[in-house]
């Protein structure tokens, strides 16, 4: 019995030290394991949320991160906006240079043509290429040329503009077409997370549709501010050399102008002078021929032959002396136009320029001569033997100013006369 109990004893607390030992293992097992599961939680914060909270932060990391996208393209929008309006003002500014390079190549145009027209009316004798006529050619060729450059400059500029005001147009939208998105993304946030969202396909095409529009508008932008920076490149390098070659080919001009004046003065003064000489001897040789033959005689005709032969030689002085006196005036002519193209500028060539294009303005002042027919005319009365007419009287019928004038005139000299008085 005693025996029996100590087996039943041994066995009971076997069995008890058993398990308590599987107890305490399993004790240490199960905080080993909540210790690595609060490890993991620590390395990753979501792993302690539950389903919904986690997938609200999803969401919300998901939409912010969209929001900054949207917040980093509407910066590049905003720069590329500052930058484009710069880029117009720059633009008009270069116009404006290309109009007044334009408006001053005109108007030395305008003095160039005006010469070439001056100097076409000179004597057909004078009407030869001189180095005048073929500077006054270069510098009206080089004129046409930079006029053309310049006008083509100017409507690139003025398309850059337009191109300018559409793409500041379009990245305005797109930005605010963003901010739209950024707003509905962000008020998503506050309504209540389904498990297990799926959204549409049809969501997703408008923002990447929006992306590729963003990004080719872009692209587009920065070429288009490549295309402003080439075009103010060329229009401060054209006006710099095309107001350098225009001073050139004008100073080119004034100089063979001053030149060609110049031969003339000194072309004219040597046929003044051999025209004095040429009527000096042929006044002399007239007298001397008119004293020989009156000392002639008859008989002597070896002598009169001589005398003929002196006067057939005098009448071929006289022939020349007339075309020298027709070469001085042709000479004198071109230097007149020479000298007028001398005094010749921009004022002067645009007046003469505008009198050419307007009509004649009649005066208000000339008279009014009707017709035969205005006489038949119902209502129309012929005029009297008073009314006005050219070299008749200044006493009008139509308004009386003669006589006005001559009443005043009368009135103007007795108030002379009392001043005169009250002085004595």
């Amino acid at each position: 019995m005693a025996e029996g109990e100590e087996l039943s004893y041994s066995k009971w607390l076997n069995e008890s030290e058993r398990r308590l030992h599987v107890a305490k293992a399993m004790t240490r097992d199960l905080l080993a394991s909540l210790r690595e599961n609060k490890l993991q939680e620590a390395l990753n914060p979501d792993a302690g949320l539950d389903q919904v909270v986690r997938e609200q932060k999803q969401k919300k990391e998901r939409v912010y991160t969209q929001c900054r996208q949207h917040q980093n393209v509407i910066d590049a929008s905003y720069s590329c906006i500052q930058d484009l309006k710069r880029a117009a003002k720059r633009t008009v500014d270069s116009i404006t240079q290309l109009t007044h390079e334009k408006y001053k190549g005109t108007a030395n145009f305008q003095v160039c043509e005006l010469r070439q027209e001056l100097r076409a009316k000179r004597p057909p004798s004078e009407l030869f290429k001189d180095i005048l006529d073929e500077a006054l050619e270069q510098e009206r060729q080089l004129l046409l040329s930079q006029r053309d450059s310049l006008l083509a400059l100017e409507a690139e500029g003025k398309a850059i503009i337009d191109e300018i005001e559409e793409k500041q147009i379009l990245l305005t939208r797109n930005s605010g077409e963003r901010r739209v998105n950024m707003h509905h993304d962000i008020s998503s946030l506050n309504q209540k997370v389904s498990m297990q969202i799926k959204q549409p396909e049809e969501a997703a095409t408008p923002k990447s549709k929006l992306r590729e529009e963003s990004k080719q508008t872009l692209e587009d932008t920065y070429k288009l501010l490549a295309r402003y920076n080439e075009h103010r490149r060329k229009t401060q390098e054209s006006v710099e050399e095309f107001r350098a070659r225009r001073e050139n080919a004008k100073a080119r001009t004034e100089a063979n102008l001053t030149k060609r004046v110049q031969q003339l003065s000194e072309r004219k003064l040597e046929l003044d002078t051999q025209l004095r000489d040429l009527i000096t001897s042929i006044t002399k040789a007239e007298r001397e021929l008119e004293s020989s033959f009156r000392k002639l005689s008859p008989n002597d005709a070896a002598k009169k032959e001589k005398l003929e032969s002196d006067k057939d030689l005098l009448e071929r002085l006289r022939r020349l002396k007339d075309q020298v006196a027709e070469d001085t005036r042709h000479k004198s002519a071109a230097l007149e136009i020479d000298n007028t193209c001398k005094r010749v500028n921009a004022a002067k060539a645009g007046e003469a320029k505008l009198k050419k294009e307007m009509p004649p303005v009649r005066s208000r002042s000339c008279v009014n001569f009707r017709s035969n027919g205005d006489k038949d005319r119902p209502g129309s009365s012929p005029a009297s033997p008073g009314a006005c007419s050219p070299g008749g009287s200044r006493r009008c019928a139509g308004g009386g100013r003669g006589q006005r004038h001559m009443v005043l005139s009368s009135a103007r000299r007795q108030l002379l006369l009392v001043l005169g008085r009250v002085k004595r």
